[in-house]
């Protein structure tokens, strides 16, 4: 009984000190670019001939996204403009592979999203759009 205690509690230690780790860990471009497609898949429903190109935009921004913030150096204010282009561009991409609903359905997920990562930032929820002051 107490070796099966010992196995529980170790367990236990060590799956809390990955999850405490698991923030700090940033994944690599090739593995958001496949995170985002597989979410694309179920949420904006790639069909089977859409996932390969969908993929390969993905590979590509995710890549240039990786290397503007290797080049912001933590100062992400200096990149937020060549960000919000790179962004354009990639919704560009997706609009010439995407139908009208599906264009609708990848623009509510990124709206989730966003207002997902303002949540509890304060004041006006984070959102620096639409600060004005």
């Amino acid at each position: 009984m107490k070796k099966i205690l010992f196995v529980i509690v170790c367990m236990l230690v060590v799956s809390a000190t990955v999850f405490a780790q698991r923030g700090n860990n940033q994944r690599s471009p090739e593995e958001n670019a496949k995170q985002l497609t597989e979410r694309m898949k179920t949420v904006v429903n790639l069909t089977p001939e859409q996932i390969a190109p969908i993929d390969s935009i993905n590979l590509v921004f995710a890549q240039a996204q990786a290397k503007l913030r290797e080049k912001a150096n933590g100062d992400f204010a200096s990149i937020r403009e060549d960000m919000q282009k790179l962004n354009a561009l990639q919704i560009e991409a997706y609009g010439k592979i995407l139908t009208n609903e599906q264009m609708q359905a990848y623009n509510k997920m990124r709206e989730e999203r966003q207002n997902r990562g303002n949540r509890g930032a304060g004041g006006n929820g984070g959102n620096r759009r639409g600060n004005n002051n």
